[in-house]
């Protein structure tokens, strides 16, 4: 079964990630938190080992503060306008997150207020092959 690769989810969680930020009232500055892959080990999906999920994940710096609820509402808004199921609503608590999942790729993104009040915004892959088709030995 082909997927993407890689760098192909690599690349798709970005645009994710940077449709997000263009629906927030302010640009935030981004800087990167996290950027990996890490194999599915117990892939819900219900497939063979060997894949992987792709993550990013970024602070939004530069926001003015006191408006958190408000950019969070915003991201909620711009991902159930856009095909995205919620996984998680927090938004009410004082570690604000939510999570949903792209109804077409399957991909997952979240954002979250830590204790600090910083937000940070991720996305991260469905199981994908590294090269985008199984290796031999896995189709056997």
């Amino acid at each position: 079964m082909r997927t993407m690769t890689e760098h192909e989810a690599a690349q798709r969680a970005e645009e994710h990630i940077r449709r997000a930020v263009d629906a927030l009232p302010e640009k935030p500055a981004l800087t990167l938190l996290r950027a990996d892959s890490a194999e599915c080990l117990d892939p819900t999906d219900g497939g063979p080992r060997g894949r992987y999920e792709v993550g990013r994940s970024y602070w939004l710096d530069d926001l003015p503060e006191g408006r958190n609820a408000e950019f969070v509402d915003a991201l909620h808004d711009y991902w159930t306008a856009n095909d995205y199921r919620v996984l998680t609503d927090k938004r009410d608590a004082p570690d604000r997150f939510v999570s949903v999942q792209h109804n077409g790729d399957a991909f997952r993104m979240s954002v979250k207020q830590s204790v600090e009040g910083d937000l940070s915004l991720g996305a991260s892959s469905p199981c994908v092959w590294p090269d985008g088709t199984p290796p031999e030995h896995a189709q056997e």
